[in-house]
């Protein structure tokens, strides 16, 4: 079965997350945090720490305890694979350590008998997480050691104005490789009210939605100002942003 490469994960879970209104007044957001969380596209969220996955550009050591004459130190190349003197190629970006151990111990079946295999992962520069939305500086983002929510949005050059912080949105692939979702207070936290420091993991996604109001003069802008069948002149004030149509 093929596995999905982690940046493919990521790039679905902010089109699921991310979609702007296109089509009606009552929502600014066909799928507002609250309403994800209740969708079903998403799997209960467990704490569970979730397994590493190999990407692209990871140094491993490759161990046959029994046959340490093939012991082997690979890269996994951009396209994902590396080649095994035992196994050949092998596809391994996006499997996990166990996984990957499973798959080279089948693959090299061709030549030894009972072989046993070992990974250990020496460097991991292809892991990274994943920021978007309102924040200064969305993007990808290398994981080295531990961090935080706070951490992930520092790195990512703070909260715009706009950003919701109350309902930080992220998204975590679950230990049977589907996605899940959790509401994360930000703002609560900064307050003092919540000291939870929830810790991101590889392959996370932070996504930071807008304010309301923010969310509201958006919707203005893109669907009335610009697609209104029909001439009108009013003006509208929201919060501290105003705007006038004349058409």
């Amino acid at each position: 079965m093929a596995v999905k490469r982690p940046l493919k994960f990521a790039l679905c879970c902010f089109v699921l997350t991310a979609l702007p209104a296109c089509t009606t007044g009552q929502s600014v957001r066909p799928e507002d945090p609250q309403v994800l969380m209740a969708s079903g596209k998403y799997e209960t969220w467990s704490d569970a720490v979730p397994a590493y996955r190999i990407s692209e550009g990871d140094h491993l050591h490759i161990s046959f305890p029994l046959t340490p004459e093939l012991d082997q130190d690979i890269l996994v190349r951009p396209d994902g694979a590396a080649t095994l003197k035992a196994a050949g190629e092998l596809s391994l970006a996006a499997l996990t350590i166990k996984e990957a151990s499973a798959m080279i111990a089948e693959a090299a079946l061709k030549r030894l008998k009972n072989p046993q295999v070992q990974i250990s992962l020496l460097e991991s520069p292809g892991a990274k997480l994943y920021v978007g939305g309102e924040v200064k500086l969305p993007g990808a983002y290398p994981l080295v050691g531990p961090i935080t929510v706070f951490g992930a949005l520092q790195s990512a050059g703070g909260a715009n104005d706009t950003a919701r912080l109350d309902e930080v949105i992220l998204i975590r692939r679950s230990p049977n490789n589907r996605p899940m979702l959790r509401l994360v207070d930000v703002h609560a936290a900064l307050e003092g009210r919540d000291p939870q420091q929830i810790r991101l993991y590889q392959g996370d996604i932070l996504f930071v939605p807008k304010t309301r109001i923010a969310e509201f003069d958006l919707w203005i802008d893109q669907f009335v100002n610009k697609a209104l069948p029909f001439s009108r002149s009013f003006g509208y004030s929201i919060g501290t942003s105003s705007s006038t149509i004349n058409q």
